[in-house]
C-alpha cells in the first residue's frame, strides 16, 4: 500500500480526521483535509472517536466496519448471537443506567453508525485479522494508546492548550494511525502516522513490532479507543 499518503495533523486533536483523510485519498477521493476536519464530530474535551470517523465515511457512501475491544461500551455477550436491532436496543438500555458523558456520546454515535448501515464486529485481535485486509489492499485505521506505542511519558494540557509530556501529572493519550501492511520480514507492521514529531521515529512512516502494535491497540481502551476501523468503497 505504498500509495497511501498521510499529511501531518494540523494540531494535537486532529489525528483522527487526518488519518481518515489519508484513507479517502488512498481510494482516490480528493476531499480536502480542511473539509474532513470541519465535518467530523469532536468531543467537548478535544479529539474524536473512531465511530465519528466511521459515520462520516458512511455518509460519503463508503462501507464501514468497526472491530471494537472497548468493554466500556460493549458487553461481549451481546455478540454471541449477533443481531443489529438487539444491539441497538442494548445500547439504548445501557444509556438509561449509566451517566458518564463520554459513554453517552459514544453510545449514541454507535446507534447512529448502525442506523447508517455500519457493521460492528467482535473478533480476536490477531495478525491474521489484519493480514486479511492487507492482502486485499485495504488500509486499516486504528485507535490506540499513543503512550504505549511510543513508550513515552503521559501527557497533560498546559495553559496554552498544548499537550506536553508530564510523567507525574500527565494522563494516557489516545491516537489514530493507519496500518498499511507488513514489512518484508513480516515481523513488523507499517504505520502511517499523522503525528510527524512522534517520539518513536519522528516521521510519518515507520515500522513497529507486531506485538507492540497489537498491545497498543488493546490498551486504547483507557481512552475509549481500542478498535479497528475498516473503510471500503461501495461494492
Amino acid at each position: 500500500m505504498n500509495k497511501l499518503k498521510i499529511l501531518t495533523q494540523p494540531d494535537d486533536s486532529t489525528c483522527g480526521p487526518t488519518s481518515l483523510h489519508a484513507v479517502y485519498r488512498y481510494f482516490d477521493d480528493e476531499i480536502s483535509l480542511e473539509q474532513v476536519i470541519s465535518e467530523v464530530s469532536f468531543l467537548e474535551e478535544g479529539g474524536t472517536l473512531a465511530v465519528f470517523l466511521a459515520c462520516h465515511a458512511l455518509k460519503r457512501g463508503y462501507r464501514a466496519k468497526i472491530y471494537s475491544y472497548n468493554l466500556q461500551v460493549f458487553d461481549p455477550t451481546w455478540f454471541l448471537h449477533p443481531d443489529k436491532n438487539k444491539l441497538i436496543q442494548n445500547l439504548r438500555e445501557q444509556l438509561q443506567h449509566k451517566t458518564d458523558p463520554k459513554l453517552h456520546n459514544a453510545t449514541q454515535a454507535y446507534i447512529d453508525f448502525l442506523d447508517l448501515g455500519g457493521e460492528i464486529k467482535y473478533a480476536d485481535l490477531t495478525l491474521s485479522l489484519l493480514k486479511n485486509y492487507f492482502k486485499k489492499g485495504v488500509p486499516v485505521l486504528t485507535g490506540l494508546s499513543a503512550t504505549y506505542l511510543y513508550n513515552c511519558a503521559r501527557e497533560r494540557v498546559n495553559e496554552r492548550n498544548e499537550s506536553i509530556y508530564d510523567d507525574i501529572q500527565g494522563y494516557p493519550l489516545g491516537h489514530f494511525v493507519v496500518l498499511c501492511g507488513l514489512s518484508q520480514d513480516e515481523k513488523h507492521i507499517i504505520v502511517a502516522d499523522p503525528y510527524q514529531e512522534n517520539p518513536f521515529f519522528q516521521n510519518n512512516y515507520y515500522e513497529v513490532k507486531i506485538s507492540r502494535l497489537l498491545n497498543a491497540i488493546m490498551l486504547g481502551i483507557v481512552t475509549y479507543d481500542a478498535n479497528l476501523l475498516v473503510i471500503e468503497p461501495p461494492e
